[in-house]
């Protein structure tokens, strides 16, 4: 397993449930260092992890959505809650879970190399391992994919965020979301009231610029960032093309960001990397242990297509002007489609989305 993600310590959790000895390569010094993802976990992934220490994560109850003046309107849906996770303390704690169970090794500051194809298996020279299958879970740039010659990722966005100490004077029962195409063209801005911080980030079309200190200057008249402690600062790309192919070649899989199993429109990845990770840990036991299944053929066929979503993300990509949004903001149609994109249990493609999107709940549309 090359990656001590979401998605790769939720496939080693259940390929060693399922009877297999794993071991885990992670290149960072120790599992959950200076993570690319700010952790906002949808009440799906949370469904995922029924066990997670509650010292880890935070509810947060709905959404307040800002137009580029910082006009606002709040979003809530019955029963549902986000989890802003401790992300660092969350995947130690998985790994922590995995270690607890037996044919499990973690190898820290080990970073994929490269493999040799053998009658038997991989192997991998740099560990000195022999392998019957590898998994890659290794981010967006996946080295397994490249040196397998899996499919990669080509179409990103890129992020950037801020973590401070301690709680920003903003509403803590809110994810607060920015739409804001000068600052975060194609996406958005975010303050998280997070476990004991306050992550302040943006995303947007890659390439491009991004600031956060433009955004925290503009935020200024709702929370003086000035008077918090700094704590940390970090950026990555997240892939937003939809799930690559080839998935699989040679005993080799790639799962999580790598497969490009990220949401195109809303960039959301956690969910579908718990889920998908831990399928592929099952459906590699099962056809190591002589099942007709191919991992892949198992994975591709519960992968969302994303064929709408990919639609809106090269809308988004154009980028729509701040008047444009200032003009729209607030009216009932924009915000049914915002209650639609990010309360999930109301998907884009579900019929009871749409439904509540038309205001027409319970009804055929």
């Amino acid at each position: 397993m090359v990656g001590a993600s979401y998605a790769g310590l939720a496939c080693a959790s259940a390929a060693v449930s399922n009877g297999l000895s794993v071991t885990v390569l992670e290149a960072k010094p120790e599992v959950g260092h200076r993570p690319h993802t700010t952790g906002i976990l949808v009440q799906e992934a949370v469904e995922q992890l029924p066990e997670i220490p509650a010292s880890l994560v935070r509810p947060v109850r709905g959404v307040r959505l800002y137009s580029p003046s910082l006009r606002s309107f709040d979003l809530f849906s019955d029963g549902y809650a986000f989890l802003a996770a401790d992300t660092p303390g969350l995947l130690r704690w998985m790994a922590d879970e995995l270690l607890k169970k037996d044919n499990v090794t973690l190898r820290t500051r080990s970073r994929f190399q490269g493999a040799e194809e053998r009658a038997d298996g991989l192997y991998l020279p740099e560990q000195d391992l022999l392998t019957r299958a590898l998994v890659g879970a290794d981010g967006a740039r996946s080295a397994v994919a490249s040196h397998f010659g899996l499919g990669t990722n080509s179409e990103f966005l890129i992020g950037m965020e801020m973590e401070f100490a301690g709680h920003a004077h903003l509403d803590e029962r809110f994810l607060h979301v920015f739409v804001d195409s000068d600052l975060a063209p194609g996406y958005i801005a975010w303050v998280v009231p997070g476990v004991g911080i306050t992550q302040v980030g943006l995303a947007c079309r890659h390439p491009a610029h991004l600031s956060v200190e433009k955004l925290i200057e503009k935020l200024r008249p709702l929370c003086d960032f000035s008077t918090m402690q700094p704590l940390e600062r970090r950026g990555g790309l997240i892939p937003v093309g939809g799930v690559v192919k080839p998935i699989a070649k040679n005993r080799a899989l790639i799962v999580g960001d790598a497969a490009g199993m990220v949401s195109p429109l809303t960039a959301g990845g956690i969910h579908k990397a718990l889920e998908l990770g831990g399928l592929a840990g099952r459906a590699v036991a099962a056809h190591l242990g002589g099942g007709t299944q191919s991992p892949e053929q198992a994975l591709l066929a519960a992968s969302p297509h994303y064929r709408f979503k990919r639609q809106l993300r090269r809308v988004a990509n154009y980028g729509v002007p701040n008047s444009l949004i200032e003009f729209t903001f607030g009216n009932s149609l924009f915000r049914r489609f915002a209650q639609l994109v990010f309360f999930h249990h109301r998907g884009l493609m579900t019929r009871e989305g749409w439904g509540a999107a038309l205001g027409k709940d319970g009804e055929d549309v």
